[in-house]
C-alpha cells in the first residue's frame, strides 16, 4: 500500500507544480468533494474513466439536476448506428464548463501522465473546459515518468484491451510491442508537468485502489482485486446495464 507519507509527498509535489491537490480517504469522500466543487447549474463533461464510474459521481450529479454530458453510455457505445451522435456528444463534452475524468498515472514529483486511444480525455484535460477534476487512486502513484509509461504500456493497456475485447498483440503477449493495429490503445501520450497557464486542474488523490494500475511486485490478491473491481465498471459488465444518464440533444 502507499503509505501516508508518500501520498502527502505527491500532494505537495502537485501543489508545487501549481495544480490544486486535495486528499480523499476513500471514493465516497472523493465523490462528496466533487459535489462540493461543482456548482449545481453548470454543464459537466465526462471523459471515459473507470475511476469516475467507481466513484459514482455521474449518477449523483444527474440526480441533483446538474446537466451531465456523458458520451459513454449504453445507447451510444453499443449501437454502431449511433456513431455520428456519439462523436457529436464526445465533442460537446469538451465544451463544458467542467470536465471530469481521471489519469493513468501520477508521479512522486507531481506530474500527470496519460496515454489515450481517441484523445478526448487528454484534450479535455489540457485545454478547453474552465475547470478539470481528476480523481486518481493511490494505485496510480508511480516513481517517475519512465515508471508511469512502463505501467501504462505493459500493465494498464494490455489489461484494458483484454476487458474491452480489443484484438491487439499486447492482450496475448502481455506487454506493449508498439503495434500498428487499428485497435491500438496507445496512440497519444501526454505528460502534464505543470498546470497549463490557462488551465484550472484539481487532482483528488484517493487513498483507495481505483481504475487499473499496479506494480508487478504487489501481492497477487491486491492485483486481482483491482482488476475485478475494474471489470465491474467496464464494457463486459457495463454493456448489460440499462441506459444511464446522458444528454442526447
Amino acid at each position: 500500500m502507499k503509505d501516508e507519507h508518500q501520498i502527502q509527498k505527491v500532494l505537495n509535489s502537485l501543489k508545487k507544480n501549481r495544480f490544486e491537490a486535495v486528499f480523499a480517504k476513500n471514493k465516497e469522500e472523493a465523490k462528496n468533494t466533487i459535489l462540493e466543487i461543482v456548482p449545481l447549474d453548470v454543464m459537466v463533461g465526462i471523459g471515459d474513466s473507470a475511476t469516475v464510474r467507481q466513484i459514482g459521481i455521474i449518477d449523483e450529479l444527474d440526480k441533483r439536476g446538474t446537466r451531465v454530458v456523458n458520451p459513454f453510455v449504453k445507447e451510444l457505445t453499443i449501437d454502431l448506428n449511433q456513431r455520428d451522435t456519439f462523436q457529436r456528444i464526445l465533442r460537446k463534452s469538451l465544451d463544458c464548463e467542467i470536465f471530469i475524468t481521471s489519469a493513468n498515472a501520477v508521479t512522486i514529483d507531481g506530474k500527470i501522465v496519460d496515454i489515450d486511444r481517441v484523445g478526448n480525455r487528454i484534450a479535455g484535460t489540457i485545454f478547453g473546459p474552465k475547470k478539470v477534476i481528476l480523481p486518481i487512486g493511490r494505485n496510480k502513484i508511480v516513481s517517475d515518468i519512465d515508471g508511469a509509461l512502463n505501467q501504462i504500456r505493459n500493465i494498464i493497456a494490455p489489461a484494458h484491451a483484454k476487458h474491452t475485447k480489443k484484438k491487439v498483440p499486447c492482450v496475448t503477449i502481455g506487454k506493449c510491442v508498439d503495434c500498428d493495429n487499428e485497435d491500438r490503445l496507445c496512440n497519444i501520450i501526454a505528460i502534464v508537468e505543470k498546470k497549463p497557464i490557462m488551465g484550472d486542474i484539481t487532482v483528488i488523490l484517493i487513498d483507495d485502489d481505483l481504475g487499473l494500475g499496479w506494480d508487478v511486485s504487489w501481492a497477487n490478491d491486491r492485483k486481482r482485486m483491482i482488476e475485478a473491481q475494474y471489470k465491474d465498471v467496464t464494457w463486459e459488465f457495463w454493456q448489460k446495464r440499462e441506459v444511464g444518464p446522458s444528454k442526447l440533444e
